[in-house]
């Protein structure tokens, strides 16, 4: 069986950063879960707006631009879902360019 000593340093540190390690009064170590902080999940929110970039160019694409500005001035007399749908989807000048690289692209 290998002891601690013998393992390689990168098992050590791992091990390290998963756990506290205290003393009790009778001089006993023991050793807690470290409790972790949620952090903003950064890569979850890039990926969804990501994905909503190109469902509004794969959208614009399809309809359209009569179309598509037609969907969004029906979407923003909806309900308070299709209002805040209609603001999302707007074409913005990001958007735009994307729409425009695409198109340059395909032909």
């Amino acid at each position: 069986m290998t002891s601690l000593t013998t393992l390689p340093m990168t098992n050590f540190t791992i091990r390290k950063a998963q756990s506290v390690e205290s003393f009790r009064h009778d001089g006993i170590e023991i050793a807690r879960r470290r409790q972790h902080r949620r952090s903003l999940p950064v890569r979850q929110i890039a990926l969804f707006l990501l994905a909503v970039f190109a469902f509004k160019i794969f959208l614009f694409l399809q309809l359209g631009p009569v179309a598509y500005g037609g969907k969004m001035a029906e979407l923003s007399q909806g309900g308070t879902f299709e209002r805040i749908a209609a603001k999302v989807m707007v074409l913005d000048p990001v958007s735009e360019l994307l729409v425009e690289g695409v198109t340059r692209s395909i032909r």
